[in-house]
């Protein structure tokens, strides 16, 4: 075959291979009577990779550990605020009887305490908890403990106790009062006293009642100041 015949086969080859393509790529629109040709170029769709969303991180909760009281028997006053307790007044109170008018109007018996108010104080305006640690054999802590409101007198705090009317019944009201409350067990041996009311403000005092014979009784006094919500 000559060489002029082999280059007009090769020609038309590459010719027919290029008309085959361009029409492979196209996309003929009709527009009324006239047809537009528009080129069409393939193109590879990418795939987007999903965006992780960040995780949140979960704000770890610290755990308060109550503090421990340092003796027995004691009750203390928890502050909340600075998670630490605080000691009471150590005082001691006298058990007074008193007849009135030989017995014919009755007879009270009465704790009576130097001075008129204690220099251990709170400014309280929320709930009031006190923390106790008990020696491992008390019971029911309520029958062993009282909470009592003094009421200064003479220069003194004193609460009635017991009262018995008289042939001739006086009307004088008993002294101060005595104030309920309920006990939890936070861990062994170890107690809160959590108060259903809050406390007036005044005089108050923990007292071991377990042997009403004794004639002095050591009370954990404190008072408390109120102050309203700001």
């Amino acid at each position: 075959m000559k060489p002029i015949l082999i280059f007009v086969v090769l020609s038309l080859f590459f010719l027919l291979c290029l008309h085959t393509t361009v029409q492979a790529q196209t996309k003929v629109v009709k527009k009324g009577k006239t047809h537009d040709t528009i080129i069409v170029k393939h193109q590879h769709k990418v795939t987007k990779k999903p965006v992780a969303k960040p995780v949140a991180t979960p704000v770890a909760v610290k755990e308060i550990i109550l503090p421990t009281p340092e003796f027995i028997n004691q009750p203390y006053y928890y502050d909340i605020d600075g998670n630490r307790l605080i000691k009471l007044e150590n005082a001691n109170a006298l058990m007074v009887t008193k007849k009135k008018t030989l017995g014919l109007k009755g007879a009270k018996q009465f704790l009576s305490m130097e001075n008129p108010s204690s220099k251990t104080r709170f400014i309280a305006k929320n709930n009031i908890t006190f923390i106790i640690k008990t020696s491992g054999d008390v019971i029911d802590l309520t029958s062993y403990i009282k909470l009592y409101k003094f009421i200064p007198a003479d220069e003194k705090r004193e609460v009635t106790i017991n009262s018995k009317e008289g042939v001739l019944n006086d009307k004088e009201e008993g002294k101060g009062k005595l104030i309920n409350f309920s006990v939890k067990t936070i861990s062994k041996d170890n107690y809160s006293i959590q108060l259903p009311d809050q406390l007036e403000a005044g005089e108050y005092g923990f007292v071991w009642v377990k042997n009403m014979e004794l004639k002095e009784f050591t009370v954990f006094a404190f008072g408390i100041d109120w102050k309203s919500s700001d």
